[in-house]
Parts: C-alpha cells; structure tokens; sequence
C-alpha cells in the first residue's frame, strides 16, 4: 500500500515535470499590409507671358509725352495716376521675322475676377516686325475678356484672350486696319512706379 502511493506520488512528480516543461508558443498574426499612399503631384503651370510689370498708382501716358529720350526705350509710357496698369511683353517669331509685342491694360482694379475688356479706362499696344518687313502696328481698342485669378504676393496670375483693334504702319505702303489676336496665361511680377521709369540722369 505505501509501495502504490508513492509510486503515485512519483507519477503525478513526473507528469507535472513534464507539463511545466512544455512551450506555449502563441502564433503570430500575420503581418499587416501598409497601403502606400499616392501623393498626387501637381504639374507645373507654364506661362504664356512673365514679362514686364504691374503696377499700382498709375495710368498709362501719351508715349510722344517723354521728358527724357531714353524713356522712349519702355515703349509703353506710365505715369502716376489712380488706376492699376498691367503691361505685358513678348519676343516670338513668325517664319523667319522676330516680333516684339507690347500689350497695357488700365483698370481701376486688378482684384480677382472677369474684366471686359472693352471697358478698360484705356489699353496700349504696340508689335513691332524687326525683320526686313520695317512696320509695327499700333492698337487703339480692344475686345475680349481679362481674368485675374489671383493678386496676392507681389504678383498678379491670370489669363487674357483679346483681339486687338489697330492700324499697321509701315514705310513701303500706307496705313491698314488690322484686328490681331493676344491670349495666354501670365504671371506678372508687382513692381513700384518708380521702377518703371528709366532716366539717363
């Protein structure tokens, strides 16, 4: 009889040995997919026109009124008035002829918005053919329309789409009326008056 319990004894020692020396191991979960985010990325506008200036406090001038001959150079004359101007200048091609194209717009205003532009206070243009041709036209109206998509930072972002109304002069023939096309988007850098101005003295 005390043969059998311990015997028992030593059995149960045995199997609760052995019970403790037995690993749990708990499986992993399996690993959790990180979706990759998409950043869209937005192109890079290209504009059709950076060049030149807009201004505050002005109006555009008579371009025969230049107290100094090298004034002239600016094409589009400014004076200090109490609109907003925008003037915008480009150099392209057209077969084998270089054009140089000034475009100046008065308003009261260049906040955000749609502008007619048959009703700017006055409007500037000037292309001229710097190849054999020797002749530039001259705007004195205009059509069409100027959106301001922003006025903010130091520069002024839209679009314009106009026809131009003007005269062609040239020294080989007489004078003709003529309509020409002017649109694109811009981005215009603000600039004081006083920048505009050029002086030899």
């Amino acid at each position: 009889m005390k043969y059998n319990i311990l015997t028992l004894a030593a059995a149960m020692l045995l199997l609760s040995a052995c019970s403790s020396t037995e690993e749990q191991v708990k499986p992993e979960p399996p690993p959790v997919k990180k979706e990759t985010e998409i950043k869209h990325v937005e192109p890079v506008r290209v504009f059709t026109y950076t060049e030149r200036y807009y201004v505050k406090g002005a109006s555009i001038g008579d371009p025969t009124d230049v107290d100094d001959p090298l004034q002239a150079i600016r094409v589009i004359q400014l004076k200090p008035g109490t609109g907003e101007v925008l003037v915008v200048s480009s150099f392209d091609k057209q077969d084998a002829t270089s054009l140089e194209t000034w475009f100046g717009i008065e308003l009261p205003s260049f906040a955000p918005g749609t502008y007619d532009l048959a009703k700017a206070k006055k409007i500037a243009f000037y292309r001229f053919y710097l190849g054999d041709e020797k002749k530039r036209i001259d705007g004195q109206s205009c059509e069409g329309t100027l959106k301001v998509e922003s006025n903010a930072d130091g520069e002024l972002i839209g679009s314009i789409e106009a026809t131009v109304i003007g005269t062609t002069r040239s020294f080989d023939e007489g004078n003709k009326p003529v309509r020409v096309t002017f649109t694109g988007s811009f981005r215009i850098q603000e600039v004081e008056l006083e920048n505009t101005l050029m002086k030899s003295r």
